[in-house]
């Protein structure tokens, strides 16, 4: 039952589709409070599974908080076929789970009959997958393993930031550059 892979962790983040990143962080950090966004700036995913075809992914995200719940804007940078576009409009695209396997989660999302869109490795090593519970939510949903530490100073960076700090940030601040 999915239920269950909701106890350990609970929903930790919402992504949003967005044209720009600049103007969907600046529009949130207005209407929300939220941010500052960090810049994870363009990865270009070389193996990522789509419905069963190999493909190629460029794309760009931002990550921000508003209060326990992180923000990801997502910018594709790349033609061709991918649950973003699929979404067919901006918006909010997932919410995301994190899970102790995903393979299991996968599994468990599948018996609850949603289907795998997508599946890969981020530019940060992580593993994700998409699946599509646009049917039964309107959205999908993305399963991949804890990332505590990334999250946790996303978050922090978001608690300490002053009002005027910038909308959008290098990843480098998270490293403790400038």
């Amino acid at each position: 039952m999915t239920a269950n892979m909701f106890d350990s962790y609970g929903v930790k983040q919402l992504g949003y589709y967005v044209a720009s990143i600049e103007e969907a962080a600046a529009q949130m950090r207005a209407a929300l409070g939220a941010g500052p966004f960090i810049d994870l700036g363009l990865s270009s995913n070389k193996n990522v599974d789509i419905r069963g075809k190999k493909t190629e992914l460029d794309m760009r995200t931002a990550l921000g908080h508003i209060n326990d719940i992180q923000l990801e804007l997502i910018e594709v940078a790349s033609e061709g076929p991918d649950p973003y576009h699929e979404m067919g409009r901006y918006g909010l695209h997932h919410f995301c789970v994190y899970v102790d396997d995903v393979d299991v989660a996968v599994k468990q999302m599948e018996d609850a009959g949603m289907t795998l869109a997508m599946r890969m490795t981020s530019g940060q090593g992580m593993e994700i997958a998409y699946l599509d519970a646009r049917d039964l939510l309107g959205q999908y949903i993305e399963v991949t393993t804890p990332s505590e530490q990334l999250w946790q100073g996303i978050k922090a960076i978001h608690e300490k930031s002053p009002v005027d700090a910038p909308v959008l940030m290098p990843l480098s601040v998270l490293m403790g550059g400038e």
